[in-house]
């Protein structure tokens, strides 16, 4: 396979880079020097915290307050893990004329390094921060230590379902998973019921999707069916009529990961990639696809004969919140704040800054504001995600993944 920066590789290295950052030049291995370190890291924390609460971002207030703020400040800079930020930039220049959008489209992973590096230098440059977890480096690297902030004002999370509600470390506007594209020129349903069907002699060759060591997504998934191997266990044997025998493996999934590489799936560099392969609609036996579930809103636009099915023994995937966070010490903290609001959707729901993330594939955690074409949040089959697991487990897949291919 042809050699790339990858997924995996960046997240091991956002992990030394975080570990070289925190010592000072001249570290030693006393004691003294360690107790030093931690005796800082609790200030740092106390002082965020401190920052946070004189800024009001547990407070709500109005649009207009915050607009008038606003103004004065000048400009909102937005560090976005989605390139639909572009159509939030121009919306919200013409909503609120006299604040400047400095938007910059990276991955979750270059955001966290990014953060990381200004702040440990004393820089304060982002004010709105837009990622996904990415196998919990966010929460472990960002929010735990109070480089980001949480500002959920009351008049949004009394619309939202829980645990976005009440049980969140930052606001969650919306969240996509991983879903199991096939062609409907040749299936009429999906030829997919249970993630063990893979592993099938039909579809060698014939599963298309993201590299797992490239693509935070898929790496969850799989950390997702690692952390519920017993649920894989049990969707064998619905599969087959027995209990699984293990070769060499430590559990059913890792068992499933094995025989589904042995079975030559095709990676890919995108889920774009993914969707416009299983969609083109002259195709004999076509194959299936794993990718982005919000892709699904490229199937009009690009005429693609395709369609994405959620009921997948035993879970179909793990869900994947896109949160908005204050950067700490932001400097243009009430555009901030505004900038979350509308991405948010506004009191209202109705706000054109949610509107580039309300497509097909995506499900608004707002009651009010949920689109009626697909399966309702609670009809979904998911499994919750778990940043800690997931921090704490990529290495070993990684590895496990690698040494089997």
């Amino acid at each position: 396979m042809k050699k790339r920066k990858s997924y995996g590789s960046c997240l091991i290295a956002l992990s030394l880079m975080i570990a070289l950052t925190a010592c000072n030049s001249k570290s030693t291995d006393t004691k003294a020097a360690d107790t030093a370190n931690k005796s800082s890291a609790k200030t740092d924390v106390s002082a965020a915290v401190t920052w946070a609460e004189t800024n009001g971002l547990n407070k709500t207030e109005t649009v207009d307050e915050l607009y008038s703020k606003a103004k004065q400040e000048g400009k909102v800079v937005v560090y976005s893990q989605s390139s639909r930020i572009k159509d939030v930039k121009a919306t919200f220049e013409a909503k609120y004329p006299g604040i400047k959008v400095e938007a910059f489209n990276m991955s979750t992973n270059d955001i966290v390094e990014k953060v990381i590096r200004e702040q440990t230098a004393g820089i304060y440059n982002a004010d709105v921060i837009f990622v996904k977890d990415a196998s919990g480096a966010v929460t472990t690297e960002l929010t735990t230590k109070k480089l980001v902030h949480k500002y959920i004002p009351k008049d949004l999370s009394e619309k939202m379902v829980e645990p976005y509600k009440s049980n969140s470390s930052g606001l969650v506007p919306y969240f996509s998973l991983r879903a199991i594209f096939y062609n409907t020129d040749v299936y009429k349903t999906s030829p997919v019921t249970n993630w063990w069907d893979l592993t099938m002699p039909e579809w060698k060759g014939k599963v298309l999707m993201n590299d797992p060591i490239d693509s935070a997504d898929m790496m969850d998934l799989f950390l997702a069916m690692i952390q519920h191997s017993d649920e894989m266990k049990q969707a064998y044997k619905e599969k087959f009529g027995k209990d699984i025998v293990l070769e060499g493996t430590e559990n059913a999934s890792y068992e499933f990961i094995k025989r589904f590489l042995k079975n030559d799936p095709v990676l890919m560099k995108s889920s774009d990639e993914v969707v416009e392969a299983v969609g083109v609609s002259t195709q004999g036996k076509p194959p299936i696809g794993i990718g982005a579930s919000s892709k699904l809103r490229d199937v009009i636009e690009k005429k693609l004969s395709i369609a994405a099915t959620y009921d997948v023994l035993p879970k179909i995937s793990v869900v994947g919140p896109s949160y908005l966070y204050v950067a700490d010490k932001a400097p243009s903290v009430n555009a901030a704040k505004l900038m979350i609001r509308y991405m948010a959707g506004e009191a209202d729901g109705k706000s054109d800054g949610f509107k580039p993330f309300n497509v097909m594939g995506s499900w608004s955690t707002r009651t009010d504001n949920g689109r009626t074409d697909q399966p309702s949040i609670d009809k979904l089959k998911v499994w919750n995600y778990d940043s800690d697991y997931f921090y704490k487990n990529f290495v070993k897949f990684r590895e496990f993944w690698l040494k089997m291919q």
